[in-house]
Protein backbone atom coordinates (compact mmCIF):
# COMPACT_ATOMS: atom_id res chain seq x y z
CA UNK A 1 0.00 0.00 0.00
CA UNK A 2 1.58 3.32 -1.23
CA UNK A 3 1.45 6.23 1.63
CA UNK A 4 -0.80 9.29 0.35
CA UNK A 5 2.06 11.69 1.36
CA UNK A 6 4.97 12.12 -0.46
CA UNK A 7 8.63 13.07 1.28
CA UNK A 8 8.02 16.84 -0.08
CA UNK A 9 4.82 16.71 1.79
CA UNK A 10 6.00 16.03 4.66
CA UNK A 11 9.11 18.25 4.27
CA UNK A 12 6.42 21.32 4.15
CA UNK A 13 4.69 19.78 7.14
CA UNK A 14 7.82 19.94 9.36
CA UNK A 15 7.55 23.64 8.55
CA UNK A 16 3.74 24.11 9.81
CA UNK A 17 3.27 24.31 13.58
CA UNK A 18 0.16 25.33 15.36
CA UNK A 19 -1.54 28.14 14.20
CA UNK A 20 -4.17 28.43 17.17
CA UNK A 21 -2.12 27.82 19.63
CA UNK A 22 0.75 29.79 18.16
CA UNK A 23 -1.75 32.94 18.49
CA UNK A 24 -1.75 32.95 22.25
CA UNK A 25 2.24 32.60 22.10
CA UNK A 26 2.16 35.64 19.91
CA UNK A 27 -0.07 37.54 22.02
CA UNK A 28 1.77 36.72 25.16
CA UNK A 29 5.19 37.60 23.50
CA UNK A 30 3.41 41.09 22.18
CA UNK A 31 3.51 41.85 26.21
CA UNK A 32 6.31 40.34 27.65
CA UNK A 33 8.66 38.93 24.80
CA UNK A 34 10.68 42.56 26.57
CA UNK A 35 11.72 40.43 28.91
CA UNK A 36 12.91 36.45 28.70
CA UNK A 37 12.20 36.26 32.56
CA UNK A 38 8.71 37.91 32.83
CA UNK A 39 7.67 35.98 29.45
CA UNK A 40 8.20 32.62 30.68
CA UNK A 41 6.97 33.29 33.82
CA UNK A 42 3.56 34.30 32.51
CA UNK A 43 3.49 31.32 30.74
CA UNK A 44 4.74 28.77 33.82
CA UNK A 45 1.59 30.72 35.47
CA UNK A 46 -0.48 29.66 32.40
CA UNK A 47 0.42 26.03 32.68
CA UNK A 48 -0.58 26.16 36.23
CA UNK A 49 -4.09 27.06 35.58
CA UNK A 50 -6.68 24.66 37.31
CA UNK A 51 -7.76 21.87 34.43
CA UNK A 52 -11.13 21.68 36.02
CA UNK A 53 -13.84 24.41 36.43
CA UNK A 54 -15.34 27.30 33.88
CA UNK A 55 -12.24 28.15 31.49
CA UNK A 56 -13.27 31.51 31.16
CA UNK A 57 -13.60 32.28 34.25
CA UNK A 58 -10.23 30.53 35.36
CA UNK A 59 -8.69 32.80 32.63
CA UNK A 60 -10.12 36.25 34.05
CA UNK A 61 -8.57 35.27 37.34
CA UNK A 62 -5.16 34.45 36.14
CA UNK A 63 -4.81 37.56 33.50
CA UNK A 64 -6.98 39.81 34.77
CA UNK A 65 -4.94 42.85 33.52
CA UNK A 66 -4.14 41.37 30.40
CA UNK A 67 -6.78 41.98 27.83
CA UNK A 68 -4.96 40.66 25.07
CA UNK A 69 -4.05 37.56 26.33
CA UNK A 70 -7.34 36.91 27.69
CA UNK A 71 -8.69 37.32 24.36
CA UNK A 72 -6.21 34.70 22.78
CA UNK A 73 -6.83 32.29 25.32
CA UNK A 74 -10.81 32.01 25.41
CA UNK A 75 -10.41 32.07 22.03
CA UNK A 76 -8.04 28.92 22.21
CA UNK A 77 -10.14 27.05 24.87
CA UNK A 78 -13.52 27.67 22.93
CA UNK A 79 -11.99 26.88 19.60
CA UNK A 80 -10.05 24.01 20.43
CA UNK A 81 -13.10 22.48 21.76
CA UNK A 82 -15.54 22.30 18.76
CA UNK A 83 -16.53 19.21 17.28
CA UNK A 84 -14.97 18.00 13.93
CA UNK A 85 -17.15 17.10 11.47
CA UNK A 86 -15.59 13.79 11.21
CA UNK A 87 -16.40 12.61 15.11
CA UNK A 88 -18.40 9.68 15.61
CA UNK A 89 -19.54 9.25 19.28
CA UNK A 90 -20.10 5.85 18.68
CA UNK A 91 -17.00 5.08 17.78
CA UNK A 92 -15.02 6.94 20.62
CA UNK A 93 -16.92 5.20 22.76
CA UNK A 94 -16.37 1.97 21.79
CA UNK A 95 -12.53 2.73 21.39
CA UNK A 96 -12.40 3.78 24.96
CA UNK A 97 -13.96 0.60 25.64
CA UNK A 98 -11.15 -1.18 23.99
CA UNK A 99 -8.72 0.72 26.41
CA UNK A 100 -10.55 -0.23 29.66
CA UNK A 101 -10.59 -3.60 28.83
CA UNK A 102 -6.49 -3.94 28.11
CA UNK A 103 -5.78 -1.10 30.16
CA UNK A 104 -2.61 -2.93 31.85
CA UNK A 105 -1.23 -4.43 28.21
CA UNK A 106 -1.66 -1.57 27.04
CA UNK A 107 0.13 0.73 29.51
CA UNK A 108 2.84 -2.14 29.24
CA UNK A 109 3.16 -1.56 25.91
CA UNK A 110 3.44 2.01 26.19
CA UNK A 111 6.33 1.84 28.61
CA UNK A 112 7.90 -0.48 26.29
CA UNK A 113 6.89 0.56 22.45
CA UNK A 114 5.55 3.66 22.21
CA UNK A 115 7.74 5.82 24.02
CA UNK A 116 11.05 4.20 23.11
CA UNK A 117 10.02 5.21 19.58
CA UNK A 118 9.44 8.87 19.92
CA UNK A 119 13.35 8.89 21.29
CA UNK A 120 14.61 7.15 18.29
CA UNK A 121 12.87 10.09 16.33
CA UNK A 122 15.65 12.79 14.85
CA UNK A 123 15.54 15.57 15.08
CA UNK A 124 12.53 15.29 17.27
CA UNK A 125 14.47 13.99 20.37
CA UNK A 126 16.87 17.11 20.38
CA UNK A 127 13.32 19.06 22.03
CA UNK A 128 12.93 16.46 24.77
CA UNK A 129 16.87 16.74 25.42
CA UNK A 130 16.65 20.13 25.77
CA UNK A 131 15.39 19.78 28.83
CA UNK A 132 17.69 18.05 31.55
CA UNK A 133 14.57 17.62 33.82
CA UNK A 134 13.28 15.00 31.43
CA UNK A 135 16.00 13.12 32.06
CA UNK A 136 17.10 13.72 35.53
CA UNK A 137 13.43 13.47 36.52
CA UNK A 138 12.46 11.15 33.97
CA UNK A 139 9.74 9.09 36.14
CA UNK A 140 7.68 12.12 37.05
CA UNK A 141 7.85 13.09 33.26
CA UNK A 142 6.94 9.27 32.73
CA UNK A 143 4.27 8.86 35.69
CA UNK A 144 2.46 12.42 34.07
CA UNK A 145 2.72 10.98 30.09
CA UNK A 146 1.12 7.29 31.59
CA UNK A 147 -1.82 9.23 33.88
CA UNK A 148 -2.25 11.84 30.57
CA UNK A 149 -2.99 8.40 28.75
CA UNK A 150 -5.46 6.28 31.11
CA UNK A 151 -7.12 9.88 31.94
CA UNK A 152 -7.81 10.70 28.31
CA UNK A 153 -9.08 6.73 27.66
CA UNK A 154 -10.59 6.25 30.69
CA UNK A 155 -13.55 6.36 32.05
CA UNK A 156 -15.74 9.92 31.26
CA UNK A 157 -11.91 11.06 29.51
CA UNK A 158 -13.64 11.68 26.24
CA UNK A 159 -17.21 12.71 25.73
CA UNK A 160 -19.24 15.27 23.97
CA UNK A 161 -21.83 17.65 25.88
CA UNK A 162 -23.41 20.61 24.74
CA UNK A 163 -21.71 20.15 21.52
CA UNK A 164 -18.80 20.29 22.44
CA UNK A 165 -15.65 18.06 23.70
CA UNK A 166 -15.71 17.80 26.89
CA UNK A 167 -14.08 15.15 29.97
CA UNK A 168 -11.78 15.20 32.06
CA UNK A 169 -9.09 14.62 29.49
CA UNK A 170 -9.65 17.17 27.16
CA UNK A 171 -8.38 20.16 29.36
CA UNK A 172 -5.34 18.27 30.15
CA UNK A 173 -4.76 18.28 26.43
CA UNK A 174 -5.27 21.09 25.52
CA UNK A 175 -2.76 22.59 27.90
CA UNK A 176 -0.32 20.22 26.68
CA UNK A 177 -0.66 21.91 23.37
CA UNK A 178 -0.17 24.98 24.65
CA UNK A 179 3.15 23.88 26.35
CA UNK A 180 4.16 22.34 22.99
CA UNK A 181 3.72 26.04 21.77
CA UNK A 182 5.57 27.50 24.14
CA UNK A 183 8.42 24.83 23.69
CA UNK A 184 8.57 26.14 19.83
CA UNK A 185 8.32 29.59 20.93
CA UNK A 186 11.22 29.90 23.04
CA UNK A 187 13.46 27.34 21.26
CA UNK A 188 12.64 29.26 17.96
CA UNK A 189 13.83 32.69 19.79
CA UNK A 190 16.73 31.28 21.76
CA UNK A 191 19.11 33.53 21.75
CA UNK A 192 17.27 36.08 23.42
CA UNK A 193 18.00 33.78 26.59
CA UNK A 194 21.15 33.58 25.68
CA UNK A 195 22.59 36.97 26.34
CA UNK A 196 20.17 37.07 29.33
CA UNK A 197 20.80 35.91 33.37
CA UNK A 198 17.56 34.07 34.89
CA UNK A 199 17.26 33.91 38.30
CA UNK A 200 14.27 31.10 38.39
CA UNK A 201 15.76 28.13 37.60
CA UNK A 202 13.04 25.90 38.58
CA UNK A 203 10.73 27.25 35.87
CA UNK A 204 9.97 24.03 33.60
CA UNK A 205 9.35 26.29 30.43
CA UNK A 206 12.89 27.69 30.34
CA UNK A 207 14.84 24.86 31.42
CA UNK A 208 13.76 23.19 27.60
CA UNK A 209 16.13 26.07 26.29
CA UNK A 210 18.15 28.27 28.86
CA UNK A 211 20.30 25.32 30.45
CA UNK A 212 21.22 24.32 27.22
CA UNK A 213 22.99 27.68 26.39
CA UNK A 214 25.23 27.47 29.20
CA UNK A 215 28.95 26.32 29.30
CA UNK A 216 28.79 24.32 32.45
CA UNK A 217 25.53 22.40 30.92
CA UNK A 218 26.94 19.25 32.71
CA UNK A 219 23.50 17.20 32.67
CA UNK A 220 23.47 16.23 29.25
CA UNK A 221 26.79 13.87 29.39
CA UNK A 222 29.88 15.59 28.59
CA UNK A 223 28.66 18.34 26.21
CA UNK A 224 25.73 20.51 25.07
CA UNK A 225 22.39 19.30 23.67
CA UNK A 226 22.55 19.26 19.41
CA UNK A 227 21.37 22.64 18.37
CA UNK A 228 18.17 22.89 16.60
CA UNK A 229 18.76 24.04 13.18
CA UNK A 230 15.68 25.46 11.46
CA UNK A 231 16.55 24.87 8.37
CA UNK A 232 17.16 21.23 8.72
CA UNK A 233 14.93 20.83 11.23
CA UNK A 234 11.91 22.67 10.45
CA UNK A 235 10.33 23.84 13.09
CA UNK A 236 10.67 22.47 16.69
CA UNK A 237 6.85 20.37 17.35
CA UNK A 238 6.21 19.97 14.21
CA UNK A 239 2.74 18.67 12.17
CA UNK A 240 4.96 15.76 11.00
CA UNK A 241 6.31 15.16 14.31
CA UNK A 242 3.07 15.72 16.14
CA UNK A 243 1.72 12.70 13.92
CA UNK A 244 4.09 10.17 14.50
CA UNK A 245 3.86 10.88 18.04
CA UNK A 246 -0.06 10.11 17.97
CA UNK A 247 0.60 7.39 16.40
CA UNK A 248 2.68 5.84 19.02
CA UNK A 249 0.06 6.07 21.46
CA UNK A 250 -2.53 5.32 18.32
CA UNK A 251 -1.00 2.42 15.97
CA UNK A 252 1.70 1.41 17.96
CA UNK A 253 -0.45 0.18 21.07
CA UNK A 254 -2.83 -1.50 18.64
CA UNK A 255 0.27 -2.98 16.96
CA UNK A 256 1.92 -3.99 20.10
CA UNK A 257 -1.39 -5.70 21.24
CA UNK A 258 -1.58 -7.81 18.47
CA UNK A 259 1.89 -9.06 18.49
CA UNK A 260 1.19 -10.12 22.33
CA UNK A 261 -1.42 -11.90 21.08
CA UNK A 262 -4.17 -10.11 21.84
CA UNK A 263 -7.56 -10.15 19.21
CA UNK A 264 -9.39 -6.60 17.93
CA UNK A 265 -11.37 -7.16 15.28
CA UNK A 266 -11.69 -4.13 12.53
CA UNK A 267 -14.47 -2.57 14.42
CA UNK A 268 -12.37 -2.69 17.56
CA UNK A 269 -9.52 -1.44 16.16
CA UNK A 270 -10.51 1.60 13.91
CA UNK A 271 -12.66 3.04 17.31
CA UNK A 272 -9.44 2.56 19.30
CA UNK A 273 -7.98 5.05 16.32
CA UNK A 274 -10.98 6.96 16.35
CA UNK A 275 -10.25 8.07 20.36
CA UNK A 276 -6.98 8.91 19.56
CA UNK A 277 -7.72 11.09 15.98
CA UNK A 278 -10.00 12.71 18.45
CA UNK A 279 -6.98 13.79 21.00
CA UNK A 280 -4.83 14.51 17.75
CA UNK A 281 -7.56 17.08 17.07
CA UNK A 282 -7.52 18.94 20.25
CA UNK A 283 -3.44 18.43 19.86
CA UNK A 284 -3.90 20.94 16.46
CA UNK A 285 -3.25 18.01 13.96
CA UNK A 286 -3.42 18.68 10.79
CA UNK A 287 -6.73 16.97 9.34
CA UNK A 288 -4.87 15.76 6.23
CA UNK A 289 -3.21 13.15 8.96
CA UNK A 290 -6.02 12.12 11.17
CA UNK A 291 -8.18 11.44 7.83
CA UNK A 292 -5.36 8.69 6.89
CA UNK A 293 -5.54 7.52 10.38
CA UNK A 294 -8.93 5.77 10.62
CA UNK A 295 -8.14 2.29 9.97
CA UNK A 296 -5.03 0.20 10.95
CA UNK A 297 -3.17 -0.45 7.81
CA UNK A 298 -3.64 3.21 6.38
CA UNK A 299 -2.15 4.10 9.95
CA UNK A 300 0.84 1.72 9.72
CA UNK A 301 1.79 2.69 6.39
CA UNK A 302 2.24 6.62 7.58
CA UNK A 303 4.11 5.47 10.33
CA UNK A 304 6.55 3.33 8.44
CA UNK A 305 6.83 5.87 6.37
CA UNK A 306 7.39 8.74 8.50
CA UNK A 307 10.29 6.39 10.63
CA UNK A 308 11.88 5.58 7.92
CA UNK A 309 12.89 9.30 7.13
CA UNK A 310 13.49 10.01 10.65
CA UNK A 311 14.40 7.05 12.95
CA UNK A 312 17.93 7.05 14.12
CA UNK A 313 20.40 7.11 17.29
CA UNK A 314 20.83 10.07 19.01
CA UNK A 315 22.76 11.62 22.06
CA UNK A 316 19.92 12.95 23.52
CA UNK A 317 17.40 9.66 22.34
CA UNK A 318 20.02 7.40 24.25
CA UNK A 319 19.79 8.91 27.14
CA UNK A 320 16.53 9.54 27.43
CA UNK A 321 15.95 5.69 26.63
CA UNK A 322 18.26 4.64 29.45
CA UNK A 323 16.41 7.06 31.74
CA UNK A 324 13.42 4.99 31.03
CA UNK A 325 14.82 2.00 31.58
CA UNK A 326 16.58 2.98 35.13
CA UNK A 327 13.20 4.49 36.46
CA UNK A 328 11.43 1.05 35.20
CA UNK A 329 13.81 -1.20 36.50
CA UNK A 330 14.12 0.37 40.01
CA UNK A 331 10.42 0.06 40.30
CA UNK A 332 10.65 -3.96 39.20
CA UNK A 333 13.26 -4.55 41.84
CA UNK A 334 11.43 -2.61 44.29
CA UNK A 335 8.20 -4.51 43.73
CA UNK A 336 8.91 -8.13 42.28
CA UNK A 337 9.54 -10.77 45.00
CA UNK A 338 12.77 -12.47 44.26
CA UNK A 339 13.15 -9.87 41.62
CA UNK A 340 17.05 -11.58 40.73
CA UNK A 341 15.76 -14.63 40.34
CA UNK A 342 13.22 -13.63 37.61
CA UNK A 343 15.50 -11.18 36.36
CA UNK A 344 13.23 -8.17 36.73
CA UNK A 345 16.16 -5.96 36.06
CA UNK A 346 15.77 -7.16 32.46
CA UNK A 347 11.99 -7.23 32.01
CA UNK A 348 11.56 -4.08 30.29
CA UNK A 349 14.27 -3.80 28.20
CA UNK A 350 13.79 -7.61 26.88
CA UNK A 351 10.00 -6.90 26.05
CA UNK A 352 11.38 -3.96 24.03
CA UNK A 353 12.98 -5.54 22.09
CA UNK A 354 10.27 -8.09 21.14
CA UNK A 355 7.91 -4.80 20.82
CA UNK A 356 9.81 -2.60 18.17
CA UNK A 357 12.16 -3.36 15.53
CA UNK A 358 16.05 -4.42 15.40
CA UNK A 359 16.12 -1.56 13.63
CA UNK A 360 14.62 0.75 16.22
CA UNK A 361 16.39 -0.94 19.03
CA UNK A 362 19.59 -0.30 17.61
CA UNK A 363 18.76 3.17 17.07
CA UNK A 364 18.40 3.25 21.22
CA UNK A 365 21.72 1.88 21.90
CA UNK A 366 20.05 -1.61 22.85
CA UNK A 367 22.13 -4.62 22.89
CA UNK A 368 20.95 -8.19 23.83
CA UNK A 369 23.58 -10.41 24.84
CA UNK A 370 23.50 -14.22 24.40
CA UNK A 371 22.02 -15.16 27.69
CA UNK A 372 19.48 -11.84 26.82
CA UNK A 373 17.72 -14.04 24.31
CA UNK A 374 17.87 -17.25 26.32
CA UNK A 375 16.12 -15.21 29.24
CA UNK A 376 13.56 -13.38 26.46
CA UNK A 377 12.47 -16.27 25.41
CA UNK A 378 11.00 -17.54 28.36
CA UNK A 379 9.37 -14.29 29.15
CA UNK A 380 7.99 -13.66 25.81
CA UNK A 381 6.47 -17.36 26.13
CA UNK A 382 4.77 -16.15 29.27
CA UNK A 383 3.33 -12.27 27.65
CA UNK A 384 1.90 -14.60 24.50
CA UNK A 385 0.74 -17.07 25.91
CA UNK A 386 -1.36 -14.65 28.93
CA UNK A 387 -2.11 -12.75 25.76
CA UNK A 388 -3.61 -15.26 24.44
CA UNK A 389 -5.78 -16.15 27.23
CA UNK A 390 -7.36 -12.67 27.25
CA UNK A 391 -9.35 -13.63 24.21
CA UNK A 392 -11.02 -15.90 25.72
CA UNK A 393 -13.59 -14.23 28.67
CA UNK A 394 -13.55 -17.00 31.24
CA UNK A 395 -9.67 -16.57 30.96
CA UNK A 396 -9.59 -12.89 31.24
CA UNK A 397 -9.09 -12.78 34.98
CA UNK A 398 -5.39 -14.69 34.96
CA UNK A 399 -4.32 -13.13 32.30
CA UNK A 400 -5.43 -9.61 33.42
CA UNK A 401 -3.70 -10.23 36.52
CA UNK A 402 -0.52 -11.30 35.19
CA UNK A 403 -0.26 -7.86 33.04
CA UNK A 404 -1.58 -6.12 36.16
CA UNK A 405 1.37 -7.03 37.68
CA UNK A 406 3.75 -6.35 34.85
CA UNK A 407 2.53 -3.13 34.65
CA UNK A 408 2.49 -2.63 38.22
CA UNK A 409 7.02 -3.59 38.08
CA UNK A 410 7.04 -0.81 35.83
CA UNK A 411 4.56 1.80 36.34
CA UNK A 412 3.99 1.05 40.25
CA UNK A 413 0.13 2.00 39.68
CA UNK A 414 -2.54 2.61 42.51
CA UNK A 415 -6.26 1.91 42.28
CA UNK A 416 -8.40 5.15 42.67
CA UNK A 417 -11.10 5.35 44.45
CA UNK A 418 -13.22 8.57 43.93
CA UNK A 419 -15.39 8.08 46.98
CA UNK A 420 -12.23 7.37 49.39
CA UNK A 421 -9.85 10.14 47.85
CA UNK A 422 -6.65 9.01 49.02
CA UNK A 423 -3.04 10.85 48.64
CA UNK A 424 -0.53 8.11 47.45
CA UNK A 425 3.38 9.32 48.95
CA UNK A 426 6.01 8.79 46.78
CA UNK A 427 7.32 5.21 48.03
CA UNK A 428 10.17 4.50 45.03
CA UNK A 429 11.94 7.17 42.56
CA UNK A 430 8.16 8.78 41.95
CA UNK A 431 4.59 8.67 42.74
CA UNK A 432 2.40 5.90 41.66
CA UNK A 433 0.19 5.77 38.29
CA UNK A 434 -3.29 6.64 39.82
CA UNK A 435 -5.74 4.11 37.93
CA UNK A 436 -9.46 4.54 38.54
CA UNK A 437 -10.87 1.23 40.18
CA UNK A 438 -13.27 0.83 37.11
CA UNK A 439 -10.46 0.14 35.12
CA UNK A 440 -8.36 -2.27 37.31
CA UNK A 441 -11.50 -4.60 37.56
CA UNK A 442 -11.27 -7.34 34.37
CA UNK A 443 -14.32 -6.40 31.87
CA UNK A 444 -15.22 -7.06 28.05
CA UNK A 445 -16.99 -3.67 27.55
CA UNK A 446 -15.64 -3.35 24.22
CA UNK A 447 -16.41 -7.30 23.06
CA UNK A 448 -19.54 -6.56 24.87
CA UNK A 449 -20.12 -3.43 22.91
CA UNK A 450 -19.75 -4.70 19.33
CA UNK A 451 -22.24 -7.59 20.28
CA UNK A 452 -24.61 -5.19 20.93
CA UNK A 453 -24.09 -3.16 17.86
CA UNK A 454 -24.31 -6.26 15.40
CA UNK A 455 -27.18 -7.63 17.35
Amino acid sequence: MKSPFTDERLDEFRLQGDTLADEVLDAFAKQYDSSVQLLVDKLEHMMRMPSEGEMNKIIQDHFSDETEIQVALKKYFNQAVVLPDWIDAEKMTLGGYVFQDHVFSSIMILGCASLPSTYMCNPEAKVLGFTRRLIDDAPRRLIETAQMVTDVMGEGGLVIQDKKLSGKGVQSILKIRLIHASIRHLMLHKEKLAVQQYSNTKNSLLTYVFDSLQDGCTWHGDKKPDKWNKKDDGIPINQEALAVILLTFSYVILRGLKKIGVKLNKQQQDAYLHSWNVVGYLLGIDDSFLNEFAHYKDAEVVYTQIMSRRRGRTHDGVLLQQSLLDAFTENAVRLIPFGRLLHVRRLARLITSKLISEASYSALNLKLSFYDRIVRFFIWLGVRFFGLLINYRFLRVPANYVFGRIAQSIWDWRKDFPDKPQIYKKTGVCKPLIIDHKLVSTSYLSGKRHENINN
